[in-house]
């Protein structure tokens, strides 16, 4: 049985990841000192919208599921992202049988959750074999390589595979501060193209989902 899945990040409160973010220095052929400035805040800018992306500068915001013939699930805590991991790694002891599908998963979304769960005290089960993870996460962009490393988004499989996927110009974490419900919307988008991806690439069987 196959279990999809997929978590959405935010960055942490600038003041607490500043002491992480690095010293940028502008190219050498800038001499005016406000464009210099301008470039260093620009970057420093992009750094603090990119920290989303690493579990040193970000946390965990949500988590979205769908069990066979269910509809999608969500664990979301707007202040306390231990809630959140504490009911993902129950989910998935109490599901340790199936198999759980992602997007991405084996690269970023199993990583930042581990690594969170460590920084939160949250026992993580034992999902590894030695340095690597056991077989119950099936990453479909790994899936979509072949062997390769050939990578692609999720819009843009979804386009090739002639699925419906509308796009959403606002980042996520913005959305999830304007309406929480429009964020779980689009979360809920991704976890039907990823099944559906799924399905289409044999790893997701079509009966289990109505």
């Amino acid at each position: 049985m196959e279990i999809v899945f997929n978590i959405e990040t935010a960055g942490l409160p600038k003041d607490e990841i500043l002491h992480l973010m690095p010293e940028f220095s502008a190219p050498s052929n800038y001499k005016d000192a406000e464009k210099i400035q301008a470039y260093k805040a620009k970057k420093q800018e992009e750094w603090l919208l990119d920290a989303s992306g690493s579990a040193l500068s970000g946390k965990v915001l949500a988590i979205a599921l769908q069990e066979p013939c269910k509809d999608v699930a969500f664990f979301a805590d707007n202040t306390d992202e231990t809630q959140v991991l504490q009911k993902f790694w129950d989910f998935y002891r109490n599901h340790c049988d199936c198999r759980f599908v992602g997007f991405g998963c084996n690269g970023f979304d199993i990583p930042f959750l581990v690594r969170r769960s460590w920084l939160n005290r949250v026992v993580v089960p034992n999902i590894f074999r030695g340095r690597f993870l056991n077989g119950n996460f099936v990453d479909l962009l790994q899936v979509w390589g072949c062997g390769t490393s050939e990578r692609a988004t999720l819009a843009n499989l979804a386009k090739f595979f002639g699925l419906k996927y509308e796009a959403v110009q606002t980042p996520f974490e913005a959305l999830w501060s304007i309406s929480r419900q429009s964020a779980l919307d689009v979360m809920r988008r991704d976890i039907l193209a990823i099944r559906r991806i799924g399905e289409i690439m044999g790893v997701v069987a079509e009966e289990d989902f109505q």
